[in-house]
């Protein structure tokens, strides 16, 4: 079982390596906690993931493919 805490400590450590710079999606972080069974996880990571966001500590951008976050510079 995966709880919430530790999806957001997931996100928030690809967060912290990449920078503000460099972009990561709700995949990388469902398979940075669970390799084999990713696709169950993604609606979990994007909630936390928008929690998050309201909080200002990752920033969401999406161009043409799927959701991607980021470091907020200001966080």
């Amino acid at each position: 079982m995966v709880f919430a805490d530790d999806i957001r400590k997931t996100i928030l450590k690809l967060a912290e390596e990449r920078g503000s710079e460099k972009t990561f999606e709700p995949s990388d972080v469902a398979r940075a906690i669970d390799q084999q069974n990713w696709h169950s996880l993604i609606d979990q990571v994007e909630l936390v993931a928008s929690t998050l966001i309201r909080e200002g500590k990752i920033i969401a951008m999406q161009s043409k493919g799927p959701v991607q976050f980021r470091k907020n510079k200001r966080a």
